[in-house]
């Protein structure tokens, strides 16, 4: 049967801030567990270590202490970025009864998470591969760029579309190539700007997915994530979950613990729209706003150039280049030495 991994606290804190009440993350895991969420990941948005070079960012230890002895039969991961987390992260996180990590890297940046991979096996934890912003990179890359991690002994590969531009079948191309290749299991973490979050989580385990990511009523970064209340129906239906979540119970819980973080109803903006359509990471918004506002250009238009060069890492000499070829009315811009396709 598939599982259903919650990222609510740790994509959630995009939205909140790095910050939750003591409460809330106790009410979220206790209530979490109770329901039958059987993975649950904690922690701020970019992983254990946020915290040192995140301003106001909440300590990792502060999460440790109001979500692992609430946490029941779930099991409590976090999310690591090597650069951002140390291996000293990884150690305090196994010793106060985390049980699972998520490595990430961008395609680009695979070969740093292997030490970090061999370090958290040697330590016990169960190890996901996460494949940042997949969608930039071909179905053969992507191969290439598993390989290493299974190489270096992950028990799940994460297909990631960061931006929430992918679609079903794109989807299943990834997980196809995976499955057929390596003894490791797949998951899907989706972000939900074309509002296919949910869509692409059940193509993703239509093609053999065993784990996929979800948020209370779609909290998340951005346009938030598949929506756990909605996504355990749909696989319900669907017949890979059994009936052991109460969907109704489940909704109710997160109106009673979550809304109150939302500003209204879930809609995509015209923004959240040029974000997945143009599968640009909505992490360097600030950096693209500030260049957009300097040269009086529609930051939509320049998300949508911008990306048509670097989906992965664009650098602020590229917003600038671009942003003043737009203000020139200068379109169809290409620069390969800014592209991120060259690795």
């Amino acid at each position: 049967m598939v599982n259903i991994l919650d990222c609510t606290i740790r994509d959630g804190s995009y939205a909140t801030h790095n910050h939750w009440s003591a409460q809330t993350l106790q009410d979220i895991v206790s209530g979490l567990s109770v329901l039958g969420i059987r993975y649950i990941e904690i922690g701020n948005g970019t992983g254990l270590g946020t915290y040192r070079n995140t301003k106001d960012a909440m300590a990792d230890d502060a999460y440790y202490e109001n979500t692992i002895p609430y946490k029941g039969d779930s099991l409590i991961g976090a999310f690591f970025i090597p650069g951002i987390g140390t291996k000293d992260d990884l150690r305090r996180f196994r010793e106060v009864g985390g049980d699972f990590v998520r490595i990430g890297a961008n395609p680009t940046d695979i070969e740093k998470t292997v030490e970090y991979i061999e370090y958290a096996k040697s330590l016990g934890f169960w190890v996901t591969g996460n494949l940042m912003k997949t969608y930039a990179i071909s179905v053969y890359q992507m191969a290439q760029k598993a390989h290493i991690m299974v190489q270096a002994g992950v028990d799940c590969v994460y297909i990631v579309d960061s931006a929430g531009g992918m679609l079903p079948d794109r989807v299943g191309q990834y997980v196809d190539a995976i499955l057929g290749l390596f003894d490791v299991e797949v998951g899907f973490h989706g972000h939900n700007n074309l509002m296919m979050a949910n869509a692409n989580s059940l193509s993703a385990v239509q093609h053999g997915a065993k784990l996929v990511d979800a948020s209370i009523m779609s909290l998340g970064r951005g346009a938030g994530n598949a929506q756990l209340e909605t996504l355990v129906a749909v696989l319900q239906r669907a017949g890979y979950m059994d009936n052991t979540i109460n969907v109704l119970e489940l909704a109710d819980f997160g109106e009673r613990v979550i809304s109150h973080l939302l500003s209204g109803p879930i809609a995509m903006s015209k923004r959240d729209i040029a974000v997945g359509t143009a599968y640009f990471h909505d992490s360097y918004m600030p950096s693209l706003m500030k260049v957009s506002e300097k040269y009086h250009v529609d930051p939509d238009v320049l998300i949508t150039e911008v990306s048509k060069v670097n989906m992965i890492n664009p650098s602020e000499e590229l917003f600038e280049v671009t942003a003043s070829r737009l203000a020139e009315g200068k379109h169809a811009i290409h620069f390969p030495k800014f592209s991120h396709q060259v690795f």
